[in-house]
């Protein structure tokens, strides 16, 4: 082993001895540099005229596309889908409307709704509001008698005389339901009044003088007081005694029947029983809550002064003219409300 270790040795001295003599060749020398001061070219910009840039674009021609024949395609029609209809739900009927009827006249019932008219005639006579009830006509009272006499057994109804005068005439008549009315005719020279009630009106001065208050009006009284409407229910009416002047609004017989309960007839002209209306006062009860409707429902709403201890207002619409009362309730604080068909300070 030792005799291969020596000969090792000096051949790796040898081949590093020649590595170490041989010659490297030289790095090549680099050229001087040149110490003069670069020379910068700027190029000039070049343009063209406006002839050539469109010689230039008509030169390089677009290809052409090929053409492809257009086809009519048949559209499908649009298909609409309908959406399912709802049932319309049944419209509730508005309340109706509380109708005033006259003592005199009311209007007609159902049974009476085909009862002929005397043509030519105008409804609504006196503008007292008894509309188709009460019609004016320019004939005399014999011819229109007559066509009385015949047209409605036309329809059915049965007529029959009932009084008779120079200027009257009067007939019961009766519808095939068997209700019954009158058809009264008076001469009013030059014209004649055909009237059909459900009373017997013997004279034309007291259907001249009758008055019926607005429909609106009684409406706005059933609305803001309880049971405010025009019957006679004793849950709102005020009593002779509630009164500081009972004598202005009832028939006083003697103060023994009235302590002893009886309530006395009204005095003529006041339209129904006088109504409450507990917790307000006059004024806070007219400005509050009467007067706004008031003046949606009249053309004139006018204070005329004071009758029975309370307030008296005038209410005009058309031809008809009533008076409301306001009087203060005695020993408590409310409103008795009277309607008067005729000024209370005239009569």
């Amino acid at each position: 082993m030792q005799a291969l270790i020596r000969p090792m040795l000096f051949a790796a001295l040898g081949l590093h001895a020649l590595v170490l003599f041989v010659p490297f060749p030289k790095e090549p020398q680099k050229p001087p540099e040149n110490k003069e001061s670069p020379v910068k070219i700027t190029q000039l910009p070049t343009t063209k005229s406006p002839a050539q840039n469109k010689t230039l674009k008509a030169a390089i021609a677009k290809p052409n596309k090929p053409t492809l024949p257009k086809i009519n395609r048949a559209t499908p029609n649009p298909v609409i889908q309908k959406s399912p209809v709802q049932p319309k739900a049944a419209e509730a009927p508005s309340p109706a409307k509380s109708q005033t009827l006259s003592k005199a006249t009311d209007n007609m019932a159902t049974s009476f709704a085909d009862f002929p008219q005397y043509q030519p005639s105008t409804p609504d006579c006196f503008e007292k509001g008894l509309g188709e009830n009460c019609r004016i006509a320019t004939a005399n009272l014999a011819a229109i008698a007559t066509f009385y006499q015949s047209a409605p057994k036309a329809k059915g109804f049965t007529v029959t005389p009932a009084e008779e005068s120079a200027v009257t005439k009067i007939f019961s008549v009766t519808s095939k339901s068997g209700e019954t009315r009158y058809l009264s005719l008076f001469s009013d020279e030059p014209t004649t009044v055909i009237l059909l009630s459900s009373e017997k009106i013997t004279d034309l001065a007291s259907l001249k003088g009758s008055v019926n208050p607005p429909a609106d009006y009684v409406e706005l009284l059933a609305n803001v007081l309880p049971e405010g409407d025009r019957s006679d229910s004793p849950a709102n009416n005020a009593n002779p005694e509630q009164f500081d002047q009972p004598q202005m609004f009832y028939n006083i017989v003697n103060e023994a029947e009235l302590q002893q309960g009886t309530i006395p007839d009204l005095r003529p002209g006041i339209d129904t029983s006088p109504k409450l209306a507990i917790g307000q006062a006059p004024a806070v009860f007219y400005s509050a809550t009467l007067e706004p409707e008031l003046k949606g429902i009249f053309q004139e709403v006018v204070k005329q002064g004071q009758y029975g201890g309370g307030d008296l207002y005038r209410l005009k619409k058309g031809g008809t003219t009533i008076y409301l009362n306001l009087i203060p309730v005695k020993g408590q604080e409310g409103t008795i409300v009277v309607t008067w068909l005729k000024d209370p300070t005239q009569s």
